[in-house]
């Protein structure tokens, strides 16, 4: 489970910024809070994050991301002689490349801190600290300033040297370790590639799709999403799930682009794609006349429709196996009684019983609700008129806690909001024909 996360000089933000999901001191809501093993603060499940449009609030999770990214692969497939592809805020007077990201973790009862700053020539800083007993263990520290770049504490066991050699100036310390199964230090690792998943408009939907279609081959799972369905009024009695045979041509068209693109960067990304494996094919059923169901294919369905079955699959993946979900734009072509029904399922601490946390950003004022979502659960991003980005809290203004919130938020009281002057056309000239 995420505690916090810090980023510096990512895209539009430019100053260290925080998100936390740490409870506050507050009354709202209080089975939301969750108390896990081995950590004496509360924590929350769900952290939603307002503002404008080109605020930056989608950075924040793209930010995640880049982390996840740099974690699973900069050993495996970033190219050891080509510069790392970094994205700084721009707009500062002196230009700094480097950036930093740093994340606090709960992974089976034990907090770790672990961040990395870095440029697009090299990792300048990467450490790794564990409190297994609530006092700090320092299991590695990197930094290319120090005479001895890398320092590794007496409690991490393993062939740390070795891997020392074998990491790369652009790679992660992590990443390299993974890869050559350092068994205490796979757990950090797997958490980036097993417990944290995004949904957003860069990531292709018909794979979210296939995704929930997978999980309905098992029929309790199938029944969960039926009834899902069912709850949100789209006329869908249930949903079929059925094997159609390869593509034969498709599959001798991907083998060529694997071939073709096998030598570059692009190569990975074909990676585990087995063209032999039948594709699924999902029919929704929905009522008819009489007791009659039709069955509807993907092409007959609507977007909304659609989002919801491929959202279900995440969302019951994650509830399943306690992962972290994040969402960018959760409210995008959904109605806002089914995003509420996610957040409050993640919320729900019956139905969400293994720490799964949902982390997303959106428009929907709706969602300002003090029946749904705590005071500390409310973020907003803001650009100051440099075009930095600032991430801040809803509990930064102490709202009192039955305060309209939706209403303060369109009100401007909160910030995080656009204003837009009058928009009047330019005059005519006292020439014009």
């Amino acid at each position: 489970m995420i505690l916090r996360f810090r980023f510096r000089n990512f895209r539009s933000f430019r100053k260290e910024q925080e998100l936390s999901l740490i409870a506050s001191n507050l009354g709202d809501l209080p089975d939301v809070v969750r108390r896990p093993k081995g950590l004496s603060e509360g924590l929350l499940p769900v952290a939603a994050i307002y503002g404008a449009n080109a605020s930056g609030k989608s950075n924040v999770l793209m930010g995640l991301s880049f982390m996840e990214e740099a974690v699973r692969n900069s050993q495996r497939t970033w190219s050891p002689d080509k510069p790392i592809r970094v994205d700084p805020f721009l707009l500062a007077g002196e230009q700094d490349n480097t950036m930093t990201f740093e994340v606090d973790l709960l992974i089976e009862g034990v907090q770790y801190e672990y961040g990395f700053s870095l440029d697009s020539e090299r990792i300048h800083r990467e450490w790794l600290n564990a409190y297994p007993s609530g006092r700090k263990q320092t299991w590695f520290s990197r930094d290319v300033g120090q005479p001895r770049v890398f320092k590794f504490g007496k409690q991490l066991s393993g062939e740390n040297r070795a891997i020392e050699n074998l990491t790369r100036k652009n790679s992660l310390f992590l990443s390299a370790a993974a890869q050559n199964n350092h068994e205490q230090l796979l757990p950090i690792y797997n958490w980036f590639g097993d417990k944290l998943f995004f949904i957003s408009d860069r990531r292709p939907f018909q794979s979210l799709i296939q995704l929930t279609a997978e999980l309905c081959k098992d029929d309790t799972v199938r029944a969960r999403v039926s009834s899902l369905l069912a709850a949100a009024d789209l006329g869908i009695v249930g949903v079929d799930v059925s094997e159609e045979a390869p593509d034969e041509n498709f599959a001798k068209f991907l083998q060529a682009l694997r071939t073709a693109y096998s030598s570059t960067d692009a190569g990975p990304m074909f990676d585990g794609v087995d063209t032999r494996q039948p594709s699924l094919s999902v029919a929704w059923r929905h009522r008819g006349f009489g007791s009659t169901e039709i069955p509807f294919r993907e092409s007959q369905e609507s977007a909304g429709t659609l989002i919801w079955f491929g959202l279900l699959g995440q969302v019951l993946h994650a509830i399943e196996d306690g992962s972290t979900l994040c969402v960018d734009e959760l409210d995008s072509s959904l109605h806002p009684l089914l995003a509420a029904e996610i957040v409050r399922y993640f919320n729900d601490p019956k139905r969400n019983s293994n720490g799964a946390q949902l982390i997303f950003n959106t428009h929907d004022t709706n969602l300002l609700d003090a029946t749904l979502l705590r005071r500390d659960q409310v973020w907003f991003v803001e650009k100051d008129r440099a075009g930095s980005s600032h991430l801040y809290p809803l509990t930064d203004f102490k709202p009192r806690r039955h305060e309209n919130l939706e209403r303060g938020y369109l009100q401007g009281r909160y910030g995080a909001i656009p204003f837009v002057g009058e928009l009047n056309p330019a005059p005519e000239s006292s020439d014009a024909q």
